[in-house]
């Protein structure tokens, strides 16, 4: 919840240190607005209730022995969530009027006027102003799923076989975003502040006249229920006796995904008209930024998948797995600091690779027992003979960056993407002790006042994996059902410098009149940790029935 005690600060003041003030007590109220008192007015304690009604009908059909056939659908019905106390609270645009937003206190447009307007303009409150009742959302009730499925043994020996698949699905919304509602936005969640203050009192001081707009977390109406489609068509050979090949493609189209879009957000061009005061340029006056979960995000995938897989009993195994892939989406959706759009107004813009793109992926796992010494007997077999070494070898393709933005304090370019000038991965600077350059600084220019950046999401690839894990081990059986092992475990065996892509400086900061990222301040354009280093394990493990 939002807790239940409220909170005293103390300032210097009145000729006394803030210290001094806490002792008296502000006795005599000589402390003025220095020292404050805010409590919560309620504790909002969300109790939320929901239900989810799923019927499917599916069928199996052999129409020839060597040819089966799969046939579904499935219908899901998930109400809108409620809370048992209906503390849940949304906006709505369409019940936004600007005429009724409460006034600025000053030409800054920092504070708004207590008193003034109307504090929970546009705010749906559940079984009070809502049209959906006790929720805050429309039921969507068109989430049919059928459901396709194939398996056909070409030649009815089971060395060849082909499979696919094609299905329908929807997700229900993670519940959070509906809790974060009720905690962030009023009327539910309000903490006055009383300035001067007594201990013994404090509500014997002033109220605030003056408070800053508060920002707002929403939900879309209509909520429609996120939707992915997925499908793969894939072939399954044998070789040879120990030795199996697959190759398959497989697709999945994601809509209605949901994607975080700030709708009071400023637009540059607007800023510039106001002067540069922000609270004034954008379109809900009288609130902050409002964070809308609104379900219009698409992702696609399509992937090549290679498998092989060779088991030549005790000798060992091998198992490789390659992926060329390829994942596009214009929203995430884990960090809505990152995935909030750039342009409000234009959000295909943000149609790109998505975070969790890696175009290459490779992956082999083996385990090999040593022949030397194998069938020895005596000293030789038990100390040089039965030796294994197996282990996990990976090269995959780094992420794409996230964005590259600007981290100036004019509030018309803060956080706006970066213009690209030049090439970003030539004449890189020299490294430095605090980091390894990944790319020019130089290639990279903060955007006008009044406009965008010119560089989108993803617009190049972080570095990637290239890791050895190898394990040596041997066994010894003392007796039947007992089995005495000793191993060493060496994880990134060769000691390969890795990257990590998550410490990459990906913030432009530099003076407003600065024509280049070239001076930012801090590590722009540089990659500051790796991945692990070298690892050695030692052990020794007893197994026993």
């Amino acid at each position: 919840g939002s807790g239940t005690q409220g909170s005293f600060s103390f300032g210097n003041a009145g000729g006394r240190t803030a210290f001094q003030n806490f002792l008296t007590g502000n006795a005599g109220g000589v402390c003025g607005s220095t020292c404050t008192y805010t409590e919560p007015t309620i504790e909002v304690a969300s109790q939320f209730r929901f239900q989810r009604y799923e019927f499917y009908v599916q069928d199996s059909w052999r129409p020839r022995p060597n040819l089966s056939l799969d046939f579904g659908i499935r219908y899901s019905l998930q109400p809108p969530v409620k809370d048992q106390n209906d503390v849940l609270t949304n906006f709505s645009p369409a019940l936004y009027d600007r005429s009724r937003a409460p006034q600025f206190t000053t030409p800054a447009a920092t504070t708004l006027l207590v008193g003034s307007g109307d504090f929970t303009n546009g705010i749906v409150i559940a079984n009070q102003n809502s049209q959906h009742g006790r929720g805050i959302y429309e039921l969507d009730k068109n989430n049919v799923m059928p459901r396709l499925g194939f398996s056909w043994d070409l030649g009815g020996k089971g060395t060849t076989v082909v499979r696919g698949g094609w299905g329908i699905y929807y997700d229900q919304a993670l519940i959070g975003i509906f809790l974060q509602n009720a905690f962030v936005n009023p009327p539910f969640v309000s903490n006055p502040v009383v300035l001067n203050p007594q201990l013994s009192n404090p509500g014997a001081g002033t109220s605030r006249t003056a408070v800053p707009p508060v920002a707002l977390i929403a939900s879309s109406d209509p909520f429609v229920t996120p939707r992915t489609q997925q499908w793969n068509l894939g072939v399954q050979r044998k070789l040879y006796s120990r030795g199996v090949i697959d190759i398959g493609y497989a697709g999945s189209a994601g809509d209605n995904l949901i994607q975080p879009v700030d709708i009071n957000a400023v637009l540059p061009a607007d800023v510039v008209a106001t002067g540069g005061v922000i609270n004034t340029a954008r379109p809900y006056a009288g609130y902050a930024g409002i964070t809308m979960r609104q379900t219009t995000a698409k992702a696609r995938y399509h992937g090549l998948l290679v498998g092989f897989r060779h088991d030549a009993g005790r000798a060992g195994l091998l198992s490789i797995a390659y992926t060329l892939s390829q994942t596009k989406t214009d929203a995430t959706n884990d960090r809505d600091f990152i995935d909030l759009p750039q342009d409000r107004t234009n959000l295909a813009a943000e149609y790109a690779l998505a975070r969790t793109d890696r175009t290459h992926v490779f992956t082999a796992n083996y385990v090999y027992e040593l022949p030397f010494f194998r069938d020895s007997k005596g000293f030789a077999k038990e100390v040089l003979g039965g030796w294994q070494v197996s282990g996990i070898t990976q090269f995959w393709s780094g992420p794409p960056i996230s964005r590259v933005v600007n981290g100036t304090t004019n509030g018309s370019r803060r956080g706006i993407r970066v213009n690209q000038v030049s090439d970003p991965f030539a004449d890189l600077p020299a490294d430095t002790p605090g980091g390894v350059y990944y790319f020019n600084p130089g290639a990279f220019a903060p955007p006008a006042d009044g406009t965008y950046g010119n560089t989108g999401r993803s617009i190049f690839r972080l570095p990637g994996v290239n890791q050895w894990d190898i394990t040596l081990s041997k066994n010894w059986y003392p007796s039947k059902g007992t089995r005495l092992q000793v191993r060493a475990d060496f994880i990134n065996a060769f000691n390969h410098t890795q990257l990590d892509p998550g410490s990459i400086q990906n913030v432009c900061n530099v003076a407003t009149t600065a024509t280049s990222c070239a001076a930012s301040t801090g590590n722009f354009g540089k990659i500051t940790g790796t991945r692990s280093p070298r690892e050695i394990q030692l052990g020794v493990k007893f197994f026993w029935n």
